[in-house]
């Protein structure tokens, strides 16, 4: 099962995430929540219509975040709407190239029925969430796991991106029944390694299977709508060049020994 995460706003991006996931001959759901330019009653009529149990802290989280949000979370309800039969879902923004092997890889970790156990039989692989590419490199090159015969390895730091993951049905059932909560982070770094016990236990695929788009990733449709400093344009582009520069290729060598 793969969901695209797109805004009916966002034609451009559409088209261009369609031509390469037809070109993969893959199926794809569509889920686009957009809550940038609504008025208050109407965030909090959608979050109600849609996940009454939850409960977003609306003085750290803004519109945008929240429709961020939601849209993700719309697609782990569809995951557990199709049955038992289906173990997983992939979840892709519609800012990214998709490198080749991505059909196979997605396949691989979705194609197997739930009594195979979340991404591996065995205790090291038992996780909930895969990312399938991401642009932090805090990860580490030993400690890794074989799954399905892809490496998937150990973020030593916070992911700070939702480009796309895989996530387990076990997770979204455990995330859904877990009562009444209240949200406080954005979906980035609740899900890469600030959501505490809540959160879900995370790995990075490497080689990775997708990238960010440079012209259509720079173009945030969050940063202008919400209050993170991290999402401001200026960071943005300060973070991109530091990670292309040579010091970051010498500080992130350190991690091939970790």
């Amino acid at each position: 099962m793969l969901v695209l995460i797109n805004l009916d706003s966002a034609v451009q991006r559409r088209q261009a995430m369609a031509r390469q996931l037809e070109r993969c001959a893959l199926a794809f759901d569509r889920v686009g929540v957009d809550l940038r330019c609504v008025r208050p009653y109407e965030v909090q009529a959608q979050i109600q219509s849609r996940f009454p149990r939850l409960r977003f802290d609306r003085k750290t989280l803004s519109d945008a975040e929240i429709g961020c949000w939601l849209s993700h979370l719309t697609a782990w309800q569809r995951l557990l709407q199709k049955g038992d039969q289906v173990s997983c879902c992939t979840v892709i923004e519609d800012d990214l190239t998709l490198l080749p092997g991505f059909a196979n890889v997605v396949k691989a970790l979705c194609g197997r029925r739930q009594q195979d156990a979340a991404f591996g039989a065995h205790e090291d692989s038992n996780l909930d969430l895969i990312y399938l590419g991401t642009s932090s490199r805090s990860v580490s090159q030993r400690c890794r796991t074989q799954i399905n015969g892809l490496w998937v390895h150990k973020p030593l730091g916070i992911i700070y991106n939702t480009w796309g993951y895989t996530i387990s049905r076990v997770y979204a059932t455990r995330f859904f029944a877990s009562g009444p909560r209240l949200i406080r982070l954005p979906i980035d770094h609740f899900l890469g390694g600030r959501g505490g016990r809540a959160g879900p236990r995370i790995g990075v695929l490497q080689p990775p299977i997708l990238v960010e788009d440079p012209v259509l990733g720079a173009a945030s449709q969050i940063g202008p709508y919400t209050r993170r400093l991290d999402r401001s344009h200026l960071i943005e582009n300060v973070r991109r060049r530091i990670l292309a520069s040579p010091l970051s290729e010498f500080y992130y060598t350190l991690y091939r020994y970790l």
